[in-house]
């Protein structure tokens, strides 16, 4: 069951080929998130993005519900059509209104952080719900969620997230880098000062994310 504004709504997967075409003769297919405006939709259920099988790498479709939690922070879940929670996250946008550019720091700060970032479907993980077929490209599609998300507000398409150790090089292969690398004193001795796990994705850095496994 969705809640929109004053009305609510049941969902159907079985009926959205059929409303879509109603409402758009041309439509031919899965309604994905491919050009959707997200910030523009209300909550509930918002459109579809596609995963993998872990098993046999086969396509399979996942429905993307988001929710409002506060002013500037939103919660996207991707559920499949059993309404199972196989993933969701956390979003925060930060949008710097006043910034110019300095020596310290060239390019907008604004972005968007991701937090409890999860793949319930993943067996290798603590977040693990026993019971759910294993789906990849759970959390790369969230992340291409929160990307869309960053460039709709005007933060460059840059996003920001703490990384758990397992996972710092797949977000180092999408672009991410460290936003506090280690320093180098006069010794040659490198040294972390705050969190080297706080990983960021630049403006000048923003692709191939969105591109990845077909994008949204």
């Amino acid at each position: 069951m969705l809640v929109k504004s004053n009305y609510t709504v049941f969902y159907n997967p079985k009926l959205e080929y059929k409303n879509n075409k109603k409402i758009n003769p041309n439509f031919k297919g899965i309604e994905t998130l491919t050009h959707t405006n997200i910030g523009s939709c209300l909550e509930g259920y918002i459109g579809k993005v596609k995963v993998r099988k872990g098993i046999d790498k086969s396509e399979e479709y996942l429905n993307v519900f988001k929710k409002f939690i506060n002013r500037n922070e939103e919660n996207y879940t991707l559920k499949n059509d059993a309404g199972e929670i196989i993933g969701e996250m956390n979003i925060k946008i930060n949008k710097i209104n006043n910034w110019s550019p300095s020596y310290e720091q060239k390019e907008d700060p604004s972005h968007v952080y991701i937090d409890e970032l999860r793949n319930y479907s993943k067996p290798d993980t603590p977040y693990y719900r026993q019971g759910l077929e294993y789906l990849k490209d759970v959390g790369t599609r969230l992340v291409q969620i929160a990307q869309r998300r960053s460039d709709e507000t005007m933060c460059n398409g840059n996003i920001k997230l703490t990384a758990k150790g397992e996972s710092k090089n797949y977000y180092k292969i999408i672009g991410m880098v460290e936003e506090f690398p280690p320093e180098q004193n006069n010794y040659g001795f490198k040294f972390c000062i705050r969190n080297p796990n706080i990983m960021i994705l630049p403006p000048h850095s923003k692709e191939p994310l969105s591109q990845i496994q077909g994008g949204l």
